[in-house]
């Protein structure tokens, strides 16, 4: 029986004998979403943003003001013109992949979108969400307690102030993690917490074969047709 303040058993389970494979923004369109599930991709992260009370899935942040133009760090581009958001990529995935929220803003407008997607579904969709803001995640499990939080960790002070959080902060289902930042003693502290750990954004088989040593649960990738290959081989 699981104790009181337990961590519950993370949704995002490693599939047999290998991490589960994540494709980075796959689920930020339609196109995108149907290739990483031909890859057979384990689960499609999308980059979603609450913009006038909707979620719309895109990388690029939006310029300030009226400005309609999208900005990332190399380009300057339109915003697309048939919207996609979560209720889309929950209909286009169907059950073939699981989805991965990387959550960019919204706090508890966000968590309430997440609910609202979700309503009138049957419970199958493996829904996971992560965010550099760990607030808004926490505004997400209050909201959607069937919905597993991850951490996002990019720097070394973050992985820092999550070491000095995990043992009374039962929030985190567990940490996604820069892969530059993991060892194999820290993937050993994490899973010691309970935490389960994905690795972003992985795309060197050779890496992903010694991070699926360490014990990793989970890969993000702009490749996951070949490091499937490659983790099938081992190494």
């Amino acid at each position: 029986m699981t104790q009181p303040g337990a961590r519950r058993a993370a949704a995002l389970s490693p599939a047999p004998g290998r991490p589960a494979i994540i494709a980075h923004s796959a689920g930020n369109t339609a196109s995108r979403a149907q290739a990483a599930i031909a890859e057979c991709a384990d689960f499609l992260e999308v980059d979603l943003w609450v913009h006038r009370g909707r979620f719309e899935a895109r990388h690029e942040r939006r310029l300030p003001a009226r400005v309609p133009l999208l900005l990332e760090r190399w380009y300057v581009t339109l915003p697309p013109r048939v919207r996609f958001g979560l209720a889309e990529l929950l209909a286009e995935s169907a059950g073939e992949a699981g989805v991965f929220l990387d959550l960019k803003n919204g706090g508890a407008v966000a968590a309430q979108l997440i609910r609202r997607s979700l309503q009138g579904r049957d419970g199958g969709a493996r829904l996971v969400a992560s965010s550099q803001s760990w607030s808004l995640l926490r505004e997400v499990q209050a909201i959607c307690p069937g919905v597993d939080v991850y951490y996002s960790v990019d720097v070394p002070a973050q992985l820092d102030l999550l070491f000095s959080v995990m043992t009374h902060d039962r929030a985190p289902a567990g940490a996604s993690c820069r892969h530059s930042l993991l060892s194999e003693k820290v993937v050993e502290d994490l899973h010691a917490a309970g935490l389960s750990i994905v690795a972003w954004t992985v795309d060197d088989p050779k890496r992903a074969q010694t991070l699926a040593r360490w014990g990793v649960d989970a890969l993000t990738t702009q490749r996951a047709a070949d490091l499937r290959a490659a983790l099938a081989t081992g190494g």
